[in-house]
């Protein structure tokens, strides 16, 4: 076994973790969720709805097909947005413009539930002729080029009003509860649970003995298979969910080993595995909360100060 550890440690430490808030595995829909993925990627269903604007100097059938065009570009930036009439809860993506020099300068608001302004953002001047015309493809091109900045300013909105409230788990350490690890040769589940248990607490997470008082949930999977007569592949599997069960993310390690060498005892290479996981454990998790989002941009410094709903996130 002392022989077969420093092989597998360097395998562990080479091997880039698969890390992301939404799993880094082969999804065919990544990056085109469609309307209803980009809902259910981001629970609880807050909502961004994009009225039929009045004050944008748009006739009113242009002034409906921009606000069409908005909503499909923003869920594109996956933010679950609705061209309709604005309903109890929903957060609101309000559009004026302003006309000078031959040219149409679009502005965008947000406001959250309650009416508040959050932010806003400016778009591109546009040649006045073609946006009074409701010219389609000016009003598509404006509507893809302002979502990304849109999505940007919502995560910026979101950073402030987490920052701003001390029982988000922006501001204290998250809750896991860790149930262990299943389908390891030899002593591999006792042995990478002892050390994970460590190795997480030591990333600022707090271990607890209930579902009831955590925030995320962890488990692991472990898999062997036989490559050929000399050599075991080795994969396991850390999966982050919240604590209603719904997949946060995971971490996963691969490598391959010689036959047999952890039918027994793991040994370091629980050691090190754990160590390596548990830093993906805690960039899941800090990815999910949003503690590496960008710093809240100027105008947002009232979300700051102000507690409500979440906005829809991007």
């Amino acid at each position: 076994m002392r022989r077969l550890t420093p092989f597998f440690r360097y395998g562990l430490l080479a091997l880039p973790l698969a890390l992301a808030a939404c799993g880094d595995f082969p999804q065919p829909m990544q990056g085109h969720p469609g309307r209803m993925g980009a809902i259910l990627a981001h629970p609880p269903p807050q909502r961004l709805v994009v009225p039929v604007p009045g004050a944008a100097l748009l006739a009113d059938p242009s002034a409906k097909l921009f606000a069409d065009n908005l909503a499909q570009a923003l869920v594109a930036q996956t933010v679950p947005a609705f061209a309709q009439k604005p309903q109890r809860g929903d957060w609101v993506l309000g559009v004026s413009a302003t006309m000078a020099g031959g040219q149409v300068t679009p502005s965008y608001t947000i406001t959250d539930p309650r009416g508040h302004v959050q932010g806003k953002e400016a778009g591109a001047p546009v040649p006045s002729r073609a946006w009074a015309d409701g010219d389609p493809a000016t009003l598509e091109a404006e509507a893809t080029a302002v979502s990304p900045k849109i999505a940007a300013l919502l995560s910026n909105i979101d950073a402030a009003l987490k920052q701003s409230d001390p029982n988000s788990l922006y501001n204290r350490p998250p809750r896991l509860d860790f149930s262990g690890v299943d389908g390891a040769p030899g002593d591999g589940d006792t042995s990478l649970a002892r050390e994970m248990s460590k190795d997480i607490t030591a990333t600022g997470i707090v271990l607890v003995d209930h579902k009831a008082e955590s925030d995320y949930l962890m488990h692991a999977v472990v898999r062997k298979t036989t490559v050929n007569p000399k050599t075991d592949h080795i994969e396991i599997t850390w999966i982050v969910d919240y604590a209603n069960g719904k997949e946060v993310g995971r971490v996963t390690q691969l490598h391959d080993i010689p036959k047999g060498s952890l039918d027994s005892f793991w040994g370091d290479v629980a050691v090190v595995a754990a160590q390596e996981a548990a830093q993906g454990v805690k960039e899941v998790i800090d990815n999910n909360i949003g503690k590496k989002a960008p710093a809240p941009a100027p105008g947002t410094g009232k979300a700051a100060r102000t507690a409500g709903a979440k906005p829809p996130a991007s």
